[in-house]
This record gives structure tokens, sequence and C-alpha cells, in this order.
């Protein structure tokens, strides 16, 4: 089924592609000589007036081919139908053409969705007492709609904005209204987690020191990861194995969690029902997404692993993992259930899927069209510039990191996205077709933007660059291209087979 899913999306987004420069060939005059989904030996053929239609047997990509594209190539088309029979300037559009439908076609996407099922923003899960948050007037369950006038869809840009410590105006909506606030974020501790395993000993007042450093940073914490230490307390001390760590230096916040996802069911998990709601496990209550996060790292540790959370010298939170038999609360339709004995391991298995919890923020469906538009376009906007920074300000770094997927990452997240419903799959070919279309206005060879420079240079010089140099630099574009595309592949295999 993910298969066919997968396969449905990867032929869309290829057809809208590819239809742009079918329909802007058409429109000048060139002849199409073939308009290919996939590549290979045909699987379906039929033949137009002078377009032969095709559907090839590996299905991960297409080609439109013009009458006179490859100069190599031989080939009948009615004089002055080839494609460097015409001016520069209609082979820009020609190139330019299937980007910019795969890009309109995300706004189209976009503004679908927004008008069936809204739009997700980044809610507020809880607010720290007497952070500015709350003293500016920020509450629980508000959904953050704009930062300094401006739509924000993300968390991370929600925490860069407020990261430069400047004063922010943010527009919430809270009950069906909208509430303008105003809030200056304040300078925050910073913050470590600290995981060990084969640990004794308990955690009793303020953080002190850990191995007799009393402030702890990367540098020195990297020093003594996977060795035995000793973290002391201002009444207890705890030893064991640093296995890991997470740092955050001090920064300036506002003082609020974001949401996540609720402790709600979306379909049965035996032995709890759709639309149960677990109010606590093991006594560990979920009131929000951090005691979430909480209860499931809880659950998947064992009993002799601890996790300590600090915030400064303070201790926020810390638990030694769970027995292997545990005792929930849950509430099934406004009635508390008898309480219910899970398996640990089904349990942890069970927080692990994000998929199978409600989220707290649902998503905000506007009232006025107008509004409607907005907001897709606002979100569409964001695409193409975290696209951008992506592909343009640091490409094989997000490759690295894994931000850039080929055919095995798109599977994986198809798969991922079919699990949540058909909204989630429609966002995610509003945001691959978008992608799809900046992608191929890099100005590289084999890419429509290396086509659209060379038109440009042809257009800006008046003289037209030899079709024969042009192809072959195509043709050794195609070739890299297809190298990457292998290496892509191989890294995805890497970061989602296992």
């Amino acid at each position: 089924m993910v298969v066919l899913v997968f396969l449905a999306v990867f032929v869309g987004v290829v057809l809208v592609h590819e239809f742009g420069h079918y329909i802007f060939a058409k429109l000048f005059g060139v002849q199409v000589l073939e308009f290919a989904i996939g590549f290979g030996p045909a699987v379906y053929r039929k033949k137009g007036k002078e377009t032969d239609f095709r559907v090839n047997v590996f299905p991960l990509g297409g080609y439109v081919r013009l009458a006179g594209e490859n100069p190599y190539e031989g080939g009948n088309w009615e004089e002055g139908k080839g494609f460097y029979d015409k001016p520069a300037w209609q082979r820009f559009f020609i190139s330019f053409a299937g980007p910019a439908f795969s890009i309109l076609a995300g706004y189209a996407l976009f503004l679908v969705i927004v008008n069936i099922w809204g739009v997700s923003f980044s809610g507020v899960s809880q607010v720290i007492p007497n952070s500015p948050a709350e003293k500016a007037g920020l509450e629980k369950g508000d959904i953050i709609l704009k930062m300094n006038g401006n739509y924000v869809f993300d968390h991370r840009v929600i925490s860069d904005i407020i990261k430069e410590g400047r004063k922010v105006n943010i527009t919430v909506l809270r009950g069906g209204k909208k509430v303008s606030l105003s809030v200056s974020p304040q300078r925050m501790p910073y913050q470590l987690d600290l995981f060990l395993s084969s640990a004794t000993g308990n955690v009793l007042g303020n953080f002190v020191s850990i191995e007799n450093n009393n402030q702890p940073d990367p540098n020195f914490l990297k020093t003594i990861l996977k060795n035995r230490v000793e973290v002391d307390f201002e009444g207890s001390r705890l030893e064991g194995i640093l296995d890991s760590y997470f740092y955050v230096p001090s920064r300036y916040a506002l003082g609020f969690v974001f949401s996540g996802l609720s402790p709600v069911l979306k379909r049965d998990y035996y032995p709890l029902k759709k639309g149960d709601r677990i109010m606590d496990v093991n006594g560990m209550r979920i009131n929000g997404w951090l005691d979430f996060i909480r209860v499931s790292r809880y659950v998947s540790m064992d009993p002799d692993q601890v996790y300590v959370e600090l915030v400064g010298k303070a201790v926020d939170w810390w638990s030694y993992g769970a027995p292997e038999s545990l005792v929930l609360s849950v509430m099934r339709n406004g009635r508390k259930l008898a309480r219910i004995r899970m398996d640990k391991n089904e349990l942890a298995k069970m927080f692990t899927d994000s998929t199978l919890f409600e989220i707290e923020t649902p998503p905000y469906k506007p009232r006025s069209f107008s509004e409607r538009l907005d907001i897709a376009v606002s979100r569409c906007n964001w695409i193409l510039v975290i696209t951008w920074n992506t592909l343009f300000k640091g490409f094989f770094r997000s490759v690295s990191s894994g931000e850039v997927a080929g055919p095995v990452g798109l599977a994986w997240a198809v798969g991922t996205a079919a699990k949540m419903g058909l909204d989630s799959v429609l966002v995610l070919v509003a945001v691959i077709t978008i992608n799809l279309g900046i992608f191929n206005l890099l100005p590289l060879p084999a890419l429509d933007g290396g086509r659209i420079v060379f038109a440009l240079i042809e257009m800006i010089t008046r003289k037209r660059v030899d079709p024969r140099i042009e192809a072959m630099v195509h043709a050794i574009g195609f070739l890299l291209l297809m190298g990457f595309l292998i290496y892509i592949t191989f890294m995805d295999i890497g970061r989602f087979a296992w």
C-alpha cells in the first residue's frame, strides 16, 4: 500500500512538472516527440498526432523530449519546430515552465489543504510560572499565529526570533479569537540533560558538580563521556556511566513549552481503545507535551538507568527507568477506568509511535477566504525560503545532515504521512513539488536551470552557444546527477532502512 501511495505521489509530482514543459513547448510551436513518465522500456504507450505518450517501467522520474533538443540525435520533424529553431526567450520560458508549474502546484495544493483541513501552527503546551510569557499573558492552549506581524509555521522559527533577545509582538488564537501580546525575552540559564547507565544513588537538592566541575560545558563533557562519573547534589550523590548528554547554553527565552502530542489515542492499541486518554503511568501524570516526553523516556529506560534534567543548578526533573510491568490510569468516554496494567516493552513501543496519538494543537481553519488564501500563500513562501536556504547556502551540509532526501527517503516520508491521513500526504506532496521546482532551478547542467542559463547567455550576448556543446555539457551533467542520485539513495538506505 505504501509503495502504491509513493508511486502515485511521485508520478503526480513529475506529471505536473513535465506538463509545464509540454504546454509551453506546444504554445511556442515546438514539436514534442515524447511525453514519458518513468524511464526504460514502455509498459504503456499511446501515439498522438505529434507526441508519443509513454509510461515506462521505472516510474522514478519522467521527461519531455523535444524535437532537436539533442542535436546528436537524428529524427524527422517539421522545419521550424525544433527546440533550437526558436529564439532564446522562448527556450527560456519552455525550460522555466516545468519548475514554475511545480511551484504553482504547491501553492494550489496548500490552498485546497487550508480550505478543507486548515493549517498547523505551533501551540503552547505549558507556561512556566513567573516567566516573561506568563507575565505577558500567554496561556496554555494558545495557538501562535504571528510574530512581529508575520505568520510563523515552525517552532524553530519562533525560537530563532526569540533568541535575538528583542521585544516581540505575538498574535495568538485563544478560544476562537485573536489576541495580541507584547513580551520581552529574558536570558535563561543553561540546560543540561544527563543520561547515566549502571547508576546508583539519588538526586536531592540542587546540582553541585559533575566530576568536581561545577560549570559543565560540552568540551568538558566530551572528555568524560562513556566513563563512570560522580554527580554531586546538595543532599546526595549519583554515580553511573555517562552514556549521553544534551546541553543548551544560556539563551534568551520566553518561558513556555511548545505543544506536541496529546496522550489521546487515534486508534486501538490493545488493551487501549481509540479515544482513550492516558492520565498517568505509574503515578507520573501527563498534563502536556513535556510530561509526554518524560513518560516516554521513563518507559524506555532500564531500571538501572537514570535521566536528569537541569536548568542551571536547579533539578527540573529526574527519574530511574521503569519496571517491567506498569500501571496506567485511563479516561474513556469521560469515565475513569479501572487501572490498566501493561508490559513495559509494549508501552515503550506505543509511546515511540507518533502516528498513534492525537496532536495537542488542532489545525486552524480560517473563516474567510481571504485569510485562507493569505495563510496558504504565506505557508508556501516560507517553504520556498527554507528550500532556497537549504540548496543555496549549504547544500552538501544539508545532504550529510539528512535534510536532502532521495527516493528511499521520500518513500519513508510518504509511508509515515500515509499513516497520519490524506491531509498529511497532500502536505507532503505540496512540499515535494515545491522542492522539485526550486531544485530544478539550480544553474546546473542537465537541470532546467542549466538550460535557462544558456538561454540567458544568448539573450545577453546575442550569440548562441553551439547546441552540440550545450548538449555535451548537459550529458555530462546528467551522468553526474545520476551519480549523485545513487549516492543520496545509499545515504537514505543508511538512515531509514534500519
